[in-house]
C-alpha cells in the first residue's frame, strides 16, 4: 500500500499480509487456481481488499474468494516486487460498441511489457517463484501438464508418441472405465494414417511400478515432510482463526466504546448504536462457536495416533498408492511431481500362442 509519505509498503495489517501469503504459499502446493479456492471455501477464509471510494475509503473489506481475484492476485508482478507499465495494450479491433473498456489485450510475455523494473517494491514472493507461478497456470490453460482434468488415465497430457514425437490424446470408453492414449493428428488433421494407440492399463501399471520404486527408498523422509507439512498448514489456519477472532473482539469494543459516548438522551442515535453493539456481540460469538468446532475437528499438533498412522502408511507405499481412499487424481499428482515427459512407442505384437 502507499503510505502518506508517498513510500509503498506492505499492508500494515498482520491479518492481510498472513492470507495473502497463505494463497502463494496455497498455490505452490496445489498447482491450481481452483485447488488454492476450494481451500479457502471449505476453511471459509475471506480474501481483503481496500475499499476505493467513499466516506470508508482505505479500510480494509473482506471478500468472498472468487477465480478471478485468485487469478488477478497470482497473475500480478506487484506481489513479486515488481513495478511494471503496459502489460494491457489497447486494440481497436476487439474493441465493442457501447463498451468503453472493451478492446485492451492482456500481454502475458514480461520481456513485451513497455516497463519492467525488478525488485523495486516490498515483495511477498521472489521474481522466480512469479515466474514458475506463471509457467504453471499457462501450463494449466494448455492440453500439457499441469494439473489433472479429470479421468482415470494417470499419464494424460504427460504421454508423447515415440513416432512423431506429438503429444498423445487420451480417450475413454465403455463409460469411462477404459482408457486409451491415441496419436492420431496426422489423421485428424491432414487425413493420413494413425501414427500408433494403446490401451492406457499396461502402460500406466509400468509407469506406476516405477514410481513405487523411486518413492521406496525416501519413505521415511516422506513420512517426516508430511507430518511437517500437515503440521505447517494447521498452524497457519489456526494463526488465521485467532487473528480473526482478535477483529472480532476489536469490533465490538469499538461498538460498545461508540455507544458509550453517545449522549443517551439523543435516543435516535443512541438505539441504533446499540443494535451496532449486539450485532458485533453476535458476530463474534457466533466466530468462537466456529473455531471451537473447527479446533475440535482438526487440533493445530498432530496427534501421536495421527503420527504414527502417517509413518505406517509411508512405510508402505504400494498399499498406500493402491488404496481405495487414494484417487485417481491424487496419483495423477504424484505422477506430474515426478515425471516431466513418456514417451511410448507401441512394437508390432508378438503371436502368442494360446
Amino acid at each position: 500500500m502507499l503510505k502518506p509519505s508517498g513510500e509503498v509498503a506492505l499492508d500494515p495489517d498482520e491479518g492481510v499480509q498472513r492470507v495473502i501469503r497463505l494463497v502463494f504459499a496455497l498455490f505452490d502446493k496445489r498447482r491450481s487456481i481452483s485447488g488454492v479456492l476450494r481451500y479457502l471455501v471449505d476453511h471459509d477464509i475471506a480474501l481483503p481488499d481496500r475499499v476505493r471510494s467513499g466516506p470508508e475509503k482505505g479500510d480494509v473489506c473482506w471478500n468472498r474468494p472468487s477465480t478471478a481475484t485468485l487469478s488477478d492476485m497470482l497473475r500480478h508482478p506487484g506481489y513479486a516486487g515488481a513495478y511494471v507499465f503496459g502489460r494491457r495494450r489497447y486494440d481497436g479491433r476487439l474493441r465493442l460498441p457501447g463498451k468503453p473498456h472493451s478492446g485492451r489485450r492482456f500481454v502475458r510475455d514480461p520481456q513485451k511489457w513497455m516497463v519492467l523494473h525488478q525488485n523495486a517494491l516490498p515483495a511477498y514472493i521472489d521474481w522466480q517463484s512469479y515466474e514458475r507461478n506463471q509457467e504453471l497456470m499457462a501450463a494449466n490453460r494448455s492440453r500439457y501438464p499441469g494439473v489433472p482434468r479429470g479421468g482415470a488415465a494417470l499419464l494424460g497430457g504427460l504421454i508423447s508418441c515415440g513416432i512423431c514425437g506429438r503429444k498423445m490424446v487420451t480417450g475413454y470408453n465403455d463409460d469411462g472405465r477404459e482408457a486409451r492414449y491415441s496419436c492420431s493428428y496426422e489423421a485428424t488433421t491432414y487425413g493420413g494414417a494413425r501414427c500408433q494407440s494403446i490401451s492406457a492399463r499396461p502402460v500406466d501399471a509400468c509407469v506406476s511400478a516405477q514410481i513405487l520404486v523411486a518413492l521406496s527408498p525416501s519413505a521415511i523422509d516422506v513420512s517426516l515432510q508430511v507430518a511437517v507439512d500437515i503440521e505447517l498448514e494447521r498452524k497457519q489456519l489456526h494463526e488465521s482463526w485467532n487473528q480473526r477472532l482478535e477483529r472480532a473482539d476489536y469490533e465490538t469494543k469499538l461498538a460498545r466504546r461508540r455507544y458509550e459516548a453517545v449522549d443517551p438522551d439523543n435516543r435516535l442515535v443512541a438505539r441504533t448504536l446499540e443494535r451496532d453493539w449486539d450485532a458485533a456481540l453476535a458476530t463474534q460469538q457466533a466466530l468462537a462457536d466456529d473455531h471451537d468446532r473447527a479446533l475440535s475437528r482438526q487440533p493445530e499438533r498432530l496427534t501421536e495416533q495421527e503420527r504414527e498412522a502417517i509413518r505406517q502408511l509411508a512405510e508402505d507405499v504400494p498399499s498406500l498408492w493402491n488404496a481405495e481412499s487414494t484417487t485417481s487424481h491424487d496419483r495423477q499428482t504424484i505422477a506430474r511431481m515426478m515425471l516431466d515427459r513418456v514417451v511410448v512407442q507401441v512394437f508390432e505384437k508378438l503371436n502368442v500362442p494360446r
